[in-house]
């Protein structure tokens, strides 16, 4: 059995929490900050271009500074169980060529952010023609988009920190 499957229920809710949050939170600011300025454009003036790489890299890295040590702290008082990372399920065994300490591993997810889902995210907008946003409009995709990365990012980082080291 997959490392995965062991500790589901609290992925989901590790999910559910970060995804929601991020969702929230994102949206509002992204709101609070561009309610009243013009629209976003792809590339230009006034491009969401470089607010997606770097929300890409940030929220990445400031979750996993949140997600593992506060998981670290279950598996230490025994509120969740560790788990062991195998090379047979492909997460694993990416997972298992992370770097030991935390800043190193917010620098990785950081950096898939960035390198991997910004483009992922900002490809089919170019694709599809979506080249602007209203003000309301960008911050309700920027929203929804932040809250998915942080609940697809947190199943890996709640892995890394409760594998048996």
């Amino acid at each position: 059995m997959s490392a995965l499957k062991s500790i589901e229920n609290e992925l989901r809710h590790e999910m559910i929490v970060s995804g929601g949050s991020n969702t929230i939170f994102n949206g509002l600011i992204a709101w609070l900050l561009l309610r009243s300025g013009s629209n976003l454009t792809l590339w230009g003036e006034h491009s969401f271009t470089v607010d997606i790489l770097a929300t890409a890299f940030i929220l990445p890295f400031i979750v996993t500074l949140i997600v593992i040590p506060i998981n670290r702290r279950k598996l230490a008082a025994d509120k969740i169980s560790a788990v062991a990372l195998g090379r047979e399920h492909w997460l694993e065994a990416a997972l298992l060529r992370f770097p030991a300490g935390l800043a190193m591993r917010a620098l990785y997810f950081g950096l898939v952010g960035m390198l991997i889902i910004a483009p992922v995210t900002l490809l089919p907008l170019w694709l599809l023609g979506i080249h602007e946003f209203t003000p309301l409009a960008y911050s309700i995709f920027k929203g929804f988009w932040a809250g998915a990365m942080a609940a697809l990012l947190t199943p890996p980082m709640l892995l890394l920190a409760l594998n048996r080291d």
